[in-house]
């Protein structure tokens, strides 16, 4: 994966630990080279990537420690190869790695400890690039937080999603990164903090759906699985992976849609209608059947797209007098509204004349469907096994009545019990 040349460089004054420390061999993917260093310009500016520096040298040797100590960065290792542990200053205890006195007679032990502990700093630091890569090649969002809910590590898609660097990112709440108060979140029917404290008692990875609001000020759906980091047996924090599935949302939701509704009209077709039937609970209910009259000769005469804009108006027409029933299209022109307990064919019949004039005027308006007309028929009666089906016949016997007495008119079938026969 990776291959290190390790500057081992000694003062002047230590030069006679070059053969010693040069019969310990380097650590796997590393290869050592031996130095005297005289000043902090033998170290070079930059370091290459591939190389790393450890300098052992006394604390009289005569160089500046600190300096040297700041040539070779984070990734070096410095450390005092000390004759007296008195003469050590503070300073030079300050920029140490480790301090070696000579009277202990460890030496090979303090340098395979030494370049044990570089070895471990770069494996440390390889894990961590590794998971730097990972988290941040990703498309979902990833997030760190610890117990009180603050982020510890978020990775470049989250940042991309809440529109943060990760400087602003890092050691801030929920309400701070999403741009919400408090307030506006306890009242709404946002989880994203409670499941936090769901995934913790838990004790297992979960998953979630949340919704979130975007800088942009639209709403998010996320499919989130949160998971418990643990020390031991001790919960320290829970890591979040969430993908936004806000379009997949959408399309199963048009899906669900275009299976209920009509697409021309928006107005429920027969799968909405069965499923309306299947959960109707009341005992009495009315049907008015609505037929457009001469619709075959607008179709004919101006094209199916002066007919679809005909259905389009009479339904619009149909939701805004009738939103207090069950509107379908049940095919081609034809059209029923189901009213239940409260509405009988008094209190409809008029709304119906209010249709028919309504959509006379729209129909006079424009040239390409100006003979069009609307024909109605009310039924009303008690529910029970196949009652629906009757009582649509008798509102479609009554709709031919009207159509019988003149088009562009209602009928009503008078009000009658209903029994399977």
């Amino acid at each position: 994966m990776y291959r290190i040349k390790l500057h081992i460089c000694l003062t002047q004054d230590i030069k006679n630990k070059l053969e010693q420390y040069g019969k310990i061999p380097p650590k796997p993917r590393f290869e050592h080279k031996f130095e005297l260093i005289k000043s902090a310009c033998d170290i070079p500016a930059p370091i290459p990537d591939e190389h790393q520096y450890l300098i052992i040298a006394s604390e009289d040797c005569g160089l500046n420690l600190s300096e040297l100590k700041n040539c070779i960065g984070e990734n070096g290792f410095l450390a005092i190869y000390a004759r007296n542990t008195s003469k050590i200053t503070g300073e030079q205890k300050e920029v140490a790695d480790e301090i070696w006195p000579q009277a202990a007679n460890l030496d090979d032990f303090y340098f395979e400890k030494a370049l044990n502990l570089i070895a471990e700093r770069k494996e440390a630091w390889l894990q961590k690039t590794w998971l730097q890569t990972l988290i941040n090649s990703s498309p979902d969002m990833i997030w760190f937080k610890d117990m009180d809910g603050l982020h510890l590590e978020v990775n470049d898609e989250f940042c991309r999603v809440v529109n943060k660097p990760k400087e602003l990112a890092r050691g801030r709440d929920h309400y701070y990164i999403w741009n919400i108060s408090k307030d506006i979140y306890e009242s709404s029917e946002y989880v994203c903090v409670q499941t936090e404290d769901d995934v913790v008692a838990a004790r297992k990875t979960c998953l979630y759906e949340e919704e979130v609001m975007k800088p942009n000020g639209k709403p998010s759906k996320l499919k989130t699985y949160k998971t418990p980091i643990f020390d031991g047996e001790t919960i320290i924090g829970t890591v979040g992976i969430a993908r936004d599935v806000t379009k997949e949302y959408e399309y199963l939701q048009n899906i669900e849609h275009l299976a209920h509704y009509d697409q021309l009209t928006g107005l429920a077709n027969r799968n909405q209608l069965d499923a309306f039937l299947d959960g109707l609970k009341t005992v009495r209910m009315s049907i008015l059947y609505m037929d457009l009259d001469r619709f075959k000769q607008v179709n004919d005469e101006h094209g199916h797209q002066a007919g679809d804009k005909a259905l389009v108006a009479i339904s619009e027409l149909i939701k805004e007098i009738f939103n207090d029933a069950m509107n379908v299209r049940i095919g081609g022109d034809e059209f029923i509204s189901i009213f239940t307990d409260g509405a009988n064919m008094q209190s409809i019949a008029p709304r119906v004349q209010i249709l028919i004039d309504r959509f006379f005027k729209i129909c006079q308006e424009n040239p390409l469907f100006s003979r069009l007309c609307v024909s109605a028929g009310i039924a009303e009666g008690r529910t029970g096994p196949n009652s629906f089906d009757l009582l649509l016949q008798r509102a479609d016997d009554a709709l031919y009545k009207a159509k019988h007495a003149g088009r562009g008119t209602y009928c009503i079938n008078p009000w009658e019990d209903f029994e399977q026969k």
